[in-house]
Protein backbone atom coordinates (compact mmCIF):
# COMPACT_ATOMS: atom_id res chain seq x y z
CA UNK A 1 0.00 0.00 0.00
CA UNK A 2 1.13 3.43 -0.61
CA UNK A 3 2.02 5.22 2.71
CA UNK A 4 1.29 8.25 0.94
CA UNK A 5 -2.52 7.35 0.12
CA UNK A 6 -2.95 6.25 3.50
CA UNK A 7 -1.81 9.02 5.08
CA UNK A 8 -4.25 11.43 3.58
CA UNK A 9 -6.91 9.07 4.46
CA UNK A 10 -6.45 8.98 7.75
CA UNK A 11 -6.08 12.68 7.94
CA UNK A 12 -9.63 12.62 6.79
CA UNK A 13 -12.13 13.42 9.46
CA UNK A 14 -15.02 11.42 8.03
CA UNK A 15 -16.37 8.64 9.33
CA UNK A 16 -15.30 5.87 7.40
CA UNK A 17 -11.50 6.18 8.29
CA UNK A 18 -12.47 7.04 11.78
CA UNK A 19 -14.82 4.38 13.13
CA UNK A 20 -12.08 1.65 13.71
CA UNK A 21 -8.50 1.06 15.09
CA UNK A 22 -5.88 2.63 12.82
CA UNK A 23 -5.08 -0.82 12.08
CA UNK A 24 -8.07 -1.41 10.70
CA UNK A 25 -8.83 -0.97 6.85
CA UNK A 26 -12.00 0.21 5.90
CA UNK A 27 -14.48 -0.60 3.47
CA UNK A 28 -18.12 0.40 4.88
CA UNK A 29 -19.66 3.10 4.50
CA UNK A 30 -20.67 4.52 0.74
CA UNK A 31 -17.38 6.97 0.50
CA UNK A 32 -14.58 6.86 -2.37
CA UNK A 33 -11.16 6.46 -0.96
CA UNK A 34 -10.73 8.71 -4.84
CA UNK A 35 -10.44 12.62 -3.98
CA UNK A 36 -13.22 13.95 -5.12
CA UNK A 37 -14.23 15.68 -8.24
CA UNK A 38 -11.66 18.46 -8.94
CA UNK A 39 -14.28 20.43 -10.76
CA UNK A 40 -16.44 20.13 -7.27
CA UNK A 41 -13.31 21.18 -4.80
CA UNK A 42 -12.65 24.00 -7.19
CA UNK A 43 -16.12 25.53 -6.97
CA UNK A 44 -16.29 25.28 -3.22
CA UNK A 45 -12.50 26.69 -2.92
CA UNK A 46 -13.44 29.93 -5.42
CA UNK A 47 -16.59 30.23 -2.86
CA UNK A 48 -14.08 30.07 -0.07
CA UNK A 49 -11.59 32.50 -2.35
CA UNK A 50 -14.55 35.13 -2.75
CA UNK A 51 -15.59 35.33 0.79
CA UNK A 52 -18.97 34.65 -0.65
CA UNK A 53 -20.81 33.57 2.82
CA UNK A 54 -23.23 35.72 2.44
CA UNK A 55 -27.17 34.76 1.79
CA UNK A 56 -26.30 32.70 -1.63
CA UNK A 57 -28.72 31.25 -3.74
CA UNK A 58 -27.53 31.15 -7.02
CA UNK A 59 -26.15 27.87 -8.10
CA UNK A 60 -29.60 26.25 -6.02
CA UNK A 61 -31.55 28.67 -8.13
CA UNK A 62 -29.49 26.85 -11.49
CA UNK A 63 -29.90 23.09 -10.19
CA UNK A 64 -33.47 22.20 -11.49
CA UNK A 65 -32.59 22.77 -14.76
CA UNK A 66 -29.00 21.69 -14.63
CA UNK A 67 -30.61 18.55 -13.31
CA UNK A 68 -33.27 17.93 -15.88
CA UNK A 69 -30.31 18.37 -18.41
CA UNK A 70 -27.94 16.07 -17.08
CA UNK A 71 -30.78 13.16 -16.42
CA UNK A 72 -32.02 13.96 -20.34
CA UNK A 73 -27.94 13.74 -22.00
CA UNK A 74 -26.95 10.93 -19.17
CA UNK A 75 -30.36 8.52 -19.03
CA UNK A 76 -32.74 9.67 -22.05
CA UNK A 77 -35.26 11.43 -19.79
CA UNK A 78 -36.00 14.84 -18.61
CA UNK A 79 -38.08 15.63 -15.66
CA UNK A 80 -39.94 19.09 -15.48
CA UNK A 81 -38.02 21.38 -13.98
CA UNK A 82 -40.87 23.00 -12.44
CA UNK A 83 -41.49 20.11 -10.12
CA UNK A 84 -37.50 19.61 -9.00
CA UNK A 85 -36.55 20.58 -5.94
CA UNK A 86 -33.47 20.98 -4.01
CA UNK A 87 -33.23 19.07 -0.66
CA UNK A 88 -30.77 18.72 1.65
CA UNK A 89 -29.76 15.08 1.13
CA UNK A 90 -31.86 12.17 0.19
CA UNK A 91 -32.76 10.62 2.81
CA UNK A 92 -34.64 13.87 3.94
CA UNK A 93 -36.80 14.24 0.75
CA UNK A 94 -37.53 9.96 1.32
CA UNK A 95 -38.74 10.87 4.68
CA UNK A 96 -40.66 14.15 3.65
CA UNK A 97 -42.28 12.20 0.87
CA UNK A 98 -43.72 9.54 2.58
CA UNK A 99 -44.44 11.47 5.55
CA UNK A 100 -46.43 13.43 3.80
CA UNK A 101 -48.53 10.90 1.91
CA UNK A 102 -48.77 8.11 4.14
CA UNK A 103 -50.71 8.21 8.07
CA UNK A 104 -50.08 5.71 10.76
CA UNK A 105 -50.45 2.01 10.36
CA UNK A 106 -49.78 2.34 5.98
CA UNK A 107 -47.53 -0.29 4.62
CA UNK A 108 -44.49 0.79 2.97
CA UNK A 109 -42.85 -1.85 0.16
CA UNK A 110 -39.08 -2.29 0.58
CA UNK A 111 -37.53 -4.91 -1.79
CA UNK A 112 -34.51 -6.44 0.79
CA UNK A 113 -31.77 -6.63 1.15
CA UNK A 114 -31.58 -2.94 1.45
CA UNK A 115 -30.04 -0.10 2.38
CA UNK A 116 -30.37 0.65 6.51
CA UNK A 117 -31.85 4.10 6.42
CA UNK A 118 -35.06 2.60 4.17
CA UNK A 119 -35.77 -0.10 7.53
CA UNK A 120 -36.23 2.91 9.72
CA UNK A 121 -37.86 5.53 7.09
CA UNK A 122 -40.49 2.85 6.00
CA UNK A 123 -41.29 2.04 9.77
CA UNK A 124 -41.05 5.85 11.11
CA UNK A 125 -44.50 7.74 11.72
CA UNK A 126 -45.73 4.61 12.78
CA UNK A 127 -45.78 2.89 9.60
CA UNK A 128 -45.10 -0.45 8.68
CA UNK A 129 -42.74 -2.55 6.39
CA UNK A 130 -44.00 -4.78 3.63
CA UNK A 131 -40.96 -6.76 2.98
CA UNK A 132 -40.70 -7.97 -0.73
CA UNK A 133 -37.11 -9.81 -0.62
CA UNK A 134 -35.49 -9.85 -4.23
CA UNK A 135 -34.24 -13.44 -5.80
CA UNK A 136 -31.42 -14.23 -4.79
CA UNK A 137 -30.59 -16.06 -7.64
CA UNK A 138 -29.18 -12.75 -9.53
CA UNK A 139 -31.27 -9.79 -6.71
CA UNK A 140 -34.02 -9.95 -9.60
CA UNK A 141 -37.24 -8.63 -8.76
CA UNK A 142 -40.24 -11.18 -8.26
CA UNK A 143 -43.17 -10.30 -9.22
CA UNK A 144 -45.30 -12.38 -7.46
CA UNK A 145 -43.45 -11.59 -4.16
CA UNK A 146 -44.62 -7.85 -5.45
CA UNK A 147 -48.47 -8.88 -6.63
CA UNK A 148 -48.83 -10.43 -2.97
CA UNK A 149 -47.13 -7.45 -0.97
CA UNK A 150 -49.25 -5.07 -2.83
CA UNK A 151 -52.08 -6.60 -1.98
CA UNK A 152 -52.10 -6.26 1.54
CA UNK A 153 -54.52 -4.35 3.55
CA UNK A 154 -52.92 -0.84 3.83
CA UNK A 155 -50.37 -0.86 1.32
CA UNK A 156 -50.04 2.76 0.55
CA UNK A 157 -46.00 3.34 -1.09
CA UNK A 158 -42.90 1.61 -2.60
CA UNK A 159 -39.72 2.42 -1.66
CA UNK A 160 -37.22 1.85 -4.57
CA UNK A 161 -33.65 1.83 -4.63
CA UNK A 162 -32.87 1.96 -8.34
CA UNK A 163 -29.88 0.98 -8.89
CA UNK A 164 -30.12 -1.42 -6.01
CA UNK A 165 -27.49 -0.95 -2.51
CA UNK A 166 -26.68 -3.46 -1.57
CA UNK A 167 -26.94 -5.66 -4.69
CA UNK A 168 -25.82 -3.21 -7.48
CA UNK A 169 -28.65 -4.19 -9.45
CA UNK A 170 -29.63 -1.99 -12.11
CA UNK A 171 -33.32 -2.92 -12.17
CA UNK A 172 -34.56 -3.50 -16.26
CA UNK A 173 -36.90 -1.53 -17.89
CA UNK A 174 -39.16 -5.06 -17.60
CA UNK A 175 -39.04 -4.86 -13.67
CA UNK A 176 -39.32 -1.40 -13.65
CA UNK A 177 -42.52 -1.83 -15.62
CA UNK A 178 -43.74 -4.26 -12.90
CA UNK A 179 -43.39 -2.43 -10.39
CA UNK A 180 -45.37 0.59 -12.17
CA UNK A 181 -48.06 -1.73 -13.21
CA UNK A 182 -48.37 -3.01 -9.38
CA UNK A 183 -48.41 0.76 -8.45
CA UNK A 184 -51.30 1.56 -10.78
CA UNK A 185 -53.32 -1.50 -9.68
CA UNK A 186 -53.43 -0.14 -6.55
CA UNK A 187 -52.92 3.67 -6.56
CA UNK A 188 -49.83 3.27 -4.87
CA UNK A 189 -47.06 6.34 -4.63
CA UNK A 190 -43.72 5.13 -5.63
CA UNK A 191 -40.75 7.04 -4.23
CA UNK A 192 -37.33 5.96 -6.27
CA UNK A 193 -33.72 6.76 -4.94
CA UNK A 194 -31.74 6.74 -7.85
CA UNK A 195 -28.62 8.60 -5.94
CA UNK A 196 -26.68 5.63 -7.65
CA UNK A 197 -27.96 6.45 -11.16
CA UNK A 198 -24.81 7.37 -12.23
CA UNK A 199 -22.25 4.85 -11.42
CA UNK A 200 -23.23 2.22 -13.80
CA UNK A 201 -20.54 0.17 -14.83
CA UNK A 202 -20.07 -0.68 -18.89
CA UNK A 203 -22.94 -3.22 -20.74
CA UNK A 204 -25.63 -2.18 -18.25
CA UNK A 205 -28.08 0.68 -18.35
CA UNK A 206 -29.88 2.98 -15.66
CA UNK A 207 -33.45 3.34 -17.16
CA UNK A 208 -35.17 5.94 -14.31
CA UNK A 209 -38.47 4.68 -13.68
CA UNK A 210 -40.23 7.68 -14.26
CA UNK A 211 -39.30 7.84 -17.86
CA UNK A 212 -41.54 4.79 -18.44
CA UNK A 213 -44.48 6.70 -19.38
CA UNK A 214 -46.20 10.30 -18.28
CA UNK A 215 -48.66 8.48 -16.05
CA UNK A 216 -45.68 6.42 -13.93
CA UNK A 217 -43.86 9.69 -13.75
CA UNK A 218 -47.27 11.31 -11.83
CA UNK A 219 -47.57 9.00 -9.16
CA UNK A 220 -43.43 9.05 -8.71
CA UNK A 221 -41.20 10.75 -6.56
CA UNK A 222 -37.68 10.53 -7.83
CA UNK A 223 -34.99 11.56 -6.57
CA UNK A 224 -30.94 12.18 -7.05
CA UNK A 225 -27.49 13.61 -6.03
CA UNK A 226 -24.19 13.91 -7.25
CA UNK A 227 -22.52 12.67 -3.86
CA UNK A 228 -21.99 9.36 -4.63
CA UNK A 229 -20.60 9.44 -7.82
CA UNK A 230 -18.54 12.44 -7.80
CA UNK A 231 -17.76 11.86 -3.81
CA UNK A 232 -19.42 14.88 -2.27
CA UNK A 233 -21.01 12.93 0.17
CA UNK A 234 -20.87 15.44 3.26
CA UNK A 235 -21.43 18.96 0.98
CA UNK A 236 -25.48 17.93 1.61
CA UNK A 237 -26.97 18.63 -1.64
CA UNK A 238 -30.05 16.28 -3.26
CA UNK A 239 -32.89 16.98 -5.88
CA UNK A 240 -36.11 15.65 -6.33
CA UNK A 241 -38.60 15.73 -8.90
CA UNK A 242 -42.24 15.27 -7.48
CA UNK A 243 -44.15 14.25 -10.06
CA UNK A 244 -46.69 12.87 -7.56
CA UNK A 245 -49.35 16.10 -6.95
CA UNK A 246 -50.08 15.46 -3.72
CA UNK A 247 -46.88 14.89 -2.27
CA UNK A 248 -45.91 17.96 -4.53
CA UNK A 249 -48.72 20.32 -2.83
CA UNK A 250 -48.46 18.78 0.81
CA UNK A 251 -44.14 20.12 0.49
CA UNK A 252 -45.16 23.02 -0.72
CA UNK A 253 -47.76 23.84 1.75
CA UNK A 254 -45.21 23.05 4.44
CA UNK A 255 -44.25 26.20 6.67
CA UNK A 256 -41.08 27.91 4.85
CA UNK A 257 -38.09 26.73 6.91
CA UNK A 258 -39.40 23.27 8.11
CA UNK A 259 -36.86 21.34 4.94
CA UNK A 260 -34.35 23.80 5.74
CA UNK A 261 -31.77 25.11 2.47
CA UNK A 262 -29.34 23.38 0.83
CA UNK A 263 -25.75 25.11 1.87
CA UNK A 264 -23.96 27.38 -0.83
CA UNK A 265 -21.11 25.18 -0.85
CA UNK A 266 -23.46 22.06 -1.57
CA UNK A 267 -24.85 23.58 -4.81
CA UNK A 268 -21.93 25.05 -5.94
CA UNK A 269 -19.95 21.64 -5.75
CA UNK A 270 -23.39 19.99 -7.27
CA UNK A 271 -23.94 22.49 -10.11
CA UNK A 272 -19.96 21.92 -11.33
CA UNK A 273 -20.59 17.90 -11.18
CA UNK A 274 -23.70 18.13 -13.39
CA UNK A 275 -22.10 20.93 -15.90
CA UNK A 276 -18.69 20.33 -16.17
CA UNK A 277 -18.11 16.49 -14.72
CA UNK A 278 -18.75 14.01 -17.22
CA UNK A 279 -14.82 13.74 -18.03
CA UNK A 280 -13.85 13.48 -14.13
CA UNK A 281 -16.98 10.74 -13.90
CA UNK A 282 -16.00 8.44 -16.90
CA UNK A 283 -12.37 8.18 -15.87
CA UNK A 284 -13.51 7.59 -12.28
CA UNK A 285 -16.09 4.76 -13.33
CA UNK A 286 -13.56 3.09 -15.66
CA UNK A 287 -11.77 2.73 -12.16
CA UNK A 288 -14.39 1.61 -10.15
CA UNK A 289 -15.19 -1.10 -12.89
CA UNK A 290 -10.88 -2.28 -13.12
CA UNK A 291 -12.02 -2.81 -9.24
CA UNK A 292 -15.44 -4.30 -8.86
CA UNK A 293 -13.80 -6.88 -11.63
CA UNK A 294 -10.32 -7.55 -9.55
CA UNK A 295 -12.07 -8.25 -6.91
CA UNK A 296 -14.35 -10.90 -8.24
CA UNK A 297 -11.22 -12.01 -10.42
CA UNK A 298 -9.49 -12.67 -6.85
CA UNK A 299 -12.46 -14.57 -4.95
CA UNK A 300 -13.22 -16.84 -7.79
CA UNK A 301 -9.73 -17.97 -7.33
CA UNK A 302 -8.89 -17.62 -3.81
CA UNK A 303 -12.12 -18.30 -2.11
CA UNK A 304 -14.65 -19.91 -4.31
CA UNK A 305 -17.01 -20.15 -1.63
CA UNK A 306 -17.61 -16.42 -1.61
CA UNK A 307 -20.88 -16.11 -3.51
CA UNK A 308 -20.89 -12.96 -5.71
CA UNK A 309 -23.27 -11.39 -8.63
CA UNK A 310 -20.80 -8.50 -9.68
CA UNK A 311 -22.85 -5.21 -9.71
CA UNK A 312 -23.72 -3.59 -12.52
CA UNK A 313 -24.00 -0.55 -10.38
CA UNK A 314 -22.45 1.25 -7.57
CA UNK A 315 -19.19 0.30 -6.33
CA UNK A 316 -20.59 -2.07 -3.75
CA UNK A 317 -20.13 -6.08 -3.51
CA UNK A 318 -22.62 -7.88 -1.58
CA UNK A 319 -20.66 -10.96 -1.04
CA UNK A 320 -22.04 -14.32 0.67
CA UNK A 321 -19.60 -15.29 3.18
CA UNK A 322 -22.31 -17.95 4.63
CA UNK A 323 -20.37 -21.11 3.61
CA UNK A 324 -17.27 -19.63 6.04
CA UNK A 325 -19.42 -20.19 9.34
CA UNK A 326 -18.34 -16.74 10.77
CA UNK A 327 -21.60 -16.57 13.04
CA UNK A 328 -24.31 -14.55 13.18
CA UNK A 329 -22.56 -11.18 12.22
CA UNK A 330 -19.96 -11.98 9.67
CA UNK A 331 -18.71 -8.16 9.48
CA UNK A 332 -17.96 -8.47 13.13
CA UNK A 333 -15.69 -11.53 12.86
CA UNK A 334 -13.86 -10.06 9.53
CA UNK A 335 -13.61 -6.97 11.78
CA UNK A 336 -11.89 -9.24 15.00
CA UNK A 337 -9.63 -11.28 13.17
CA UNK A 338 -9.05 -9.95 10.15
CA UNK A 339 -8.76 -6.67 10.91
CA UNK A 340 -10.91 -5.58 7.78
CA UNK A 341 -14.12 -2.92 8.46
CA UNK A 342 -17.08 -4.08 6.14
CA UNK A 343 -20.81 -3.75 6.51
CA UNK A 344 -22.66 -5.97 8.26
CA UNK A 345 -25.21 -7.70 6.24
CA UNK A 346 -27.77 -8.06 9.42
CA UNK A 347 -27.92 -4.09 8.86
CA UNK A 348 -30.14 -4.76 5.74
CA UNK A 349 -32.82 -6.90 7.05
CA UNK A 350 -33.37 -10.50 8.31
CA UNK A 351 -32.52 -11.46 4.42
CA UNK A 352 -28.82 -10.23 4.45
CA UNK A 353 -27.72 -13.18 7.67
CA UNK A 354 -24.89 -14.38 6.18
CA UNK A 355 -23.26 -11.20 4.02
CA UNK A 356 -21.25 -8.55 4.14
CA UNK A 357 -20.62 -5.20 1.99
CA UNK A 358 -17.69 -4.62 0.72
CA UNK A 359 -16.69 -0.74 -0.70
CA UNK A 360 -14.68 -1.60 -3.63
CA UNK A 361 -14.13 2.64 -4.23
CA UNK A 362 -10.24 2.62 -3.67
CA UNK A 363 -6.87 2.13 -4.63
CA UNK A 364 -6.00 -0.87 -6.55
CA UNK A 365 -2.84 -1.60 -3.63
CA UNK A 366 -5.60 -1.17 -0.43
CA UNK A 367 -8.07 -2.92 -1.96
CA UNK A 368 -5.89 -5.86 -2.25
CA UNK A 369 -4.80 -5.51 0.88
CA UNK A 370 -8.40 -5.72 1.93
CA UNK A 371 -8.97 -8.85 -0.13
CA UNK A 372 -5.25 -10.54 1.33
CA UNK A 373 -6.36 -9.91 4.89
CA UNK A 374 -9.59 -11.62 3.59
CA UNK A 375 -8.43 -14.43 2.13
CA UNK A 376 -6.22 -14.98 5.13
CA UNK A 377 -8.87 -15.65 7.44
CA UNK A 378 -11.00 -17.68 5.20
CA UNK A 379 -8.38 -20.25 4.07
Amino acid sequence: MSEHDLERLRSLTSIKWNRFDDDVLPAWVADMDLPPAPVSVEAVRALVDRGDFGYNFHAAKQLPEVFSAWEERRHGWRPDPERVRVFCDVMQAVDVALWTHCKPGDGVIVFTPVYPPFLRSATAGGRRMIDCPLKRDGWRLDPERLAAAAAEPGARAILLANPHNPTGRAFSAEELGAIALVAERHDLLIVSDEIWCDVVHPGSTHVPLASLSEAVAARTVTLSAASKAFNIAGLHCAVGHLGHDGVREAIEALPGHVLGAVGSPGAEATLAAFTQGEPWLSDTISHLTAMRDHLGARLAAELPLVRFAPPQATYLAWLDVSAYELGDDCAKTLLDEARVGLSSGLDFGEHGSGFVRLNFATTAPILDEIIDRIVTRLS
